[in-house]
């Protein structure tokens, strides 16, 4: 039977899953093992409990909001959510890119879509990312040249990562990086909860001349649990046409180019 201070402990585990799971929407038993210092069994007992006091709700690999409906495992939760800002933000992006560039997209949902973009629109380019559902989408495009960097296998974000695929990825000359990005803040940067990411993230912009974050409006003025880098590190932010005006505004008056369709 657990103890006053082990209930104390357990209330500040739930208190924070909580306030990730506000942040980002979804969150990995991977990451939480990390970020409570527990172990597995504890992270899975505990959102065993909290699903049972509809704090959450539990997918496969890792745990969800409550309200939303639950899909097979958190990549393909966070793939369906705000499909339609990501595939107008995608058709934006295309529209920065030429034909024969070279680009980089990490690993992420709104990259997927603008991968899905970049294969319909284009019929020559060099792919490099991490991300194998990206990769995916340029299996039958005979004209692409599409680098895989070698690396360690993240089975719920269908990712590669780890020193290796750092260093592949800085032995290329990227024209253009496009950042898939879980948070953006004027005063924190870019933010993210995919522990494995952040330095993929960092060895792609290192290694292009001009990087561009690409996140859907839904993700400005959030910041989650993982610094990435400070804003003045990027090139420009690319979103949807919902962004609200007012927080474009905050943004070009911090210095930050942000570019959005507009009609």
């Amino acid at each position: 039977m657990a103890g006053a201070g082990d209930k104390v402990l357990q209330e500040e585990r739930y208190k924070k899953i909580q306030e990730i799971l506000k942040q980002n929407d979804s969150v990995k038993v991977t990451e939480l093992v990390s970020v409570l210092n527990v172990s597995i069994d504890t992270v899975r007992r505990d959102l065993e409990n909290m699903e049972a006091k509809k704090l959450l709700k539990r997918v496969h690999g890792g745990a969800i909001l409550p309200e939303e409906r639950g899909d097979q495992n958190v990549f393909s939760y966070r793939e369906s959510k705000n499909k339609e800002k990501k595939v107008e933000l995608a058709q934006l992006v295309c529209e920065h890119v030429s034909e024969g560039q070279a680009i980089a997209l990490n690993a992420g949902t709104t990259n997927l879509e603008i991968a899905k973009k970049l294969a319909e629109r284009f019929e020559r380019l060099t792919i490099i990312s991490n991300g194998l559902r990206i990769i995916e989408q340029f299996a039958n495009k005979q004209g692409f040249t599409v680098i895989v960097p070698g690396g360690v296998l993240d089975q719920q974000e269908y990712a590669l990562y780890g020193k290796k695929c750092e260093e592949d990825i800085a032995g290329y000359n990227i024209d253009l990086a496009f950042i898939s990005i879980n948070a953006i803040s004027v005063t924190k940067g870019l933010t993210d909860f995919r522990i494995h990411e952040i330095d993929i993230i960092k060895a792609i912009m290192s290694s292009a001349r001009q990087t561009i974050v690409a996140a859907d409006s839904s993700k400005f003025e959030k910041v989650s649990y993982l610094n990435v880098c400070p804003l003045d590190h990027v090139d420009m932010i690319m979103t949807d046409s919902t962004i609200n005006e007012d927080v474009v505004r905050k943004y070009k008056n911090s210095g930050i180019k942000v570019v959005y369709p507009q009609n």
